[in-house]
């Protein structure tokens, strides 16, 4: 079992997307690309990311809109935007929108990763991740199961109790334990 996190890249820049894919998916991350900013929105807003790296210039719709879109839908995933806009201005309106941090292109990969998992360790606790054994995975943020892509219907409790096997795996649970836990 894996707990992986997964991260949303919404750039247009081919050479950028591809490195940064490249060196993400090295550091154990899955990246879900896209190249707009019609599609980073609906794809935010649609599918559970624990991270949305946000370019602020997009073809379209811009990553500013994007980002004050995605926050007035209710959409809490932390949003890096990463923009060669660097003026003192750019930053604060990002930041005002909703954005949780700002790194101006071009930028160094490590600080990249080191803001990345700032963002990470303060929004999501353990119980955030996605889990995957064997042809089963749980979204926990989601609260959804599925097997071979199929979703898989879960009442509360038994989604509970499955999230709390996952959380003590390998202990040994009294029914006792069990029944106070769920």
């Amino acid at each position: 079992m894996v707990a992986t996190r997964r991260v949303l890249l919404v750039e247009d820049e081919a050479s950028l997307v591809l490195a940064l894919t490249d060196r993400l998916e090295a550091e154990g991350y899955i990246v879900t690309a896209v190249g707009d900013g019609e599609t980073g929105l609906a794809t935010a807003s649609s599918d559970a990311f624990d991270l949305v790296i946000l370019d602020g210039m997009l073809p379209g719709r811009d990553g500013f809109d994007v980002c004050r879109t995605l926050r007035r839908r209710g959409v809490t995933t932390p949003i890096l935007m990463l923009s060669a806009r660097g003026q003192v201005v750019d930053r604060v309106v990002g930041l005002q929108l909703g954005a949780d941090d700002y790194l101006t292109k071009p930028f160094d990969v490590s600080e990249l990763l080191a803001r990345m998992e700032a963002l990470l360790r303060r929004a999501a606790p353990a119980t955030l991740h996605t889990y995957r054994f064997g042809d089963v995975t749980v979204n926990a943020r989601a609260a959804e199961v599925t097997k071979r892509g199929t979703v898989v219907q879960l009442t509360a409790r038994e989604f509970r109790l499955l999230t709390y096997f996952i959380e003590h795996k390998g202990a040994a649970l009294s029914r006792d334990e069990l029944l106070d836990a769920v």
